[in-house]
């Protein structure tokens, strides 16, 4: 081989190289969130591929794919916890996205400190993912302790004064019981009974007796979709529709309103979205817009477009960061990037503030099982 011949074939060698260097890799958003039990973490999920695979059709972001890799964690904070760690040292995602339920996603919290990675947007409005404050937690949603403020101004709107509550003896049913308790006497409103019941069986047969035996006219609940209509349905023929109940947004999905069937009449839940049926809201255009591009697009309900919304904050926050994204830099892009607007969902996050919208309101079950404002 001539001198010629070697410099040549070393100078292709070397542009092939850059070339394949310079090609943008895929940036990988991880997510454990429970995908074999109840829906709403999978259509979180779906929402938030909805709008990652939009952005890939138009070309990635500087000219990367957005894959986001899920792994069902049935809410056992075991799974959650090696799912996190395979995410993070065998995928390499280069932030965490989207887990469901409150005991799972504290327990990533001791992860994510640890390797100074964001989480960004969990389903979950606990206080404890507010305070103490951790630097690598990105809320999206209102706090449970806003939606039970909802709960209260809208018992004082209806002159409701007899009151009892529902809560799963867990964190999650303890924050909002908390919740619960501190806006009742804001409002000057003494429950007539509190009531838990067991998050491991879900059983609320001693729960129905106890409270139908006070004669409340409201019952607020802070339980599992699935624990919410089993009380429902065994207090319907007791009580028939002079009760109101008022549940936390955890519930939200399709399955959850379609279990209630005509039990569900007069429900209401706390939404901490705008609705899918507010074409005034720019973010629900957004997403039929999105909607008419794909084969099969999910039903859009609350908790799809809350899933939406929260990836639409993941693409927002790297494309602010710009090409070549890392952990770090994306972290700062989200402490300085000033105000993002999601579609008139707005955030601002500073470096010692992770809070996210304060939006609420109540709706309220119809009875062909519509959602009503």
């Amino acid at each position: 081989m001539n001198r010629i011949t070697l410099m040549f074939l070393l100078f292709f060698t070397s542009v092939v190289r850059a070339e394949s260097d310079s090609h943008p890799a895929d940036i990988v958003i991880g997510q454990s969130v429970e995908l074999s039990g109840q829906a709403t973490g999978k259509e979180n999920m779906e929402g938030a591929l909805a709008y990652f695979e939009w952005v890939n059709s138009h070309g990635g972001l500087y000219g990367s794919r957005i894959v986001l890799k899920s792994y069902d964690d049935a809410r056992s904070i075991k799974k959650t916890t090696e799912n996190t760690e395979r995410l993070l040292h065998e995928d390499n995602a280069i932030a965490l996205f989207g887990y469901r339920s409150t005991p799972t996603v504290e327990a990533a919290l001791p992860i994510i400190t640890r390797e100074k990675v964001a989480l960004i947007a969990p389903f979950s409005g606990a206080q404890a993912l507010h305070h103490p404050f951790n630097p690598y937690l990105y809320n999206l949603r209102a706090t449970y302790q806003d939606e039970t403020s909802r709960m209260a101004d809208i018992l004082t709107i209806m002159a409701i004064k007899k009151v009892a509550v529902l809560y799963q003896d867990d964190k999650f049913g303890e924050d909002g019981l908390e919740g619960f308790k501190k806006n009742l006497e804001r409002v000057h409103i003494n429950p007539l009974g509190i009531v838990k019941y067991n998050r491991k069986d879900l059983e609320v047969n001693s729960a129905v007796q106890e409270i139908s035996k006070l004669h409340s006219e409201a019952v607020l609940m802070a339980c599992t979709p699935q624990a919410c209509v089993n009380f429902i349905k065994k207090m319907r023929p007791i009580v028939g529709l002079n009760q109101w109940f008022m549940t936390l947004s955890n519930v939200n999905s399709d399955e959850f309103f379609k279990a209630l069937g005509t039990d569900g009449r007069g429900v209401g839940v706390v939404q901490v979205m705008p609705s899918p049926k507010n074409f005034e809201a720019t973010v629900v255009r957004e997403f039929r817009r999105v909607e008419r591009e794909m084969k099969n697009p999910p039903p859009l309900s609350y908790s799809v477009l809350e899933g939406f919304v929260a990836a639409k904050l993941v693409v927002e926050a790297l494309r602010r960061t710009g090409p070549h994204p890392t952990r770090e830099r994306l972290i700062k892009t989200l402490d300085t990037s000033g105000e993002i607007d999601l579609g008139g969902i707005k955030l601002h996050y500073t470096p010692t503030n992770h809070d996210g919208s304060e939006f609420t309101e109540m709706t309220v079950i119809g009875k062909n099982g519509a959602l009503l404002r």
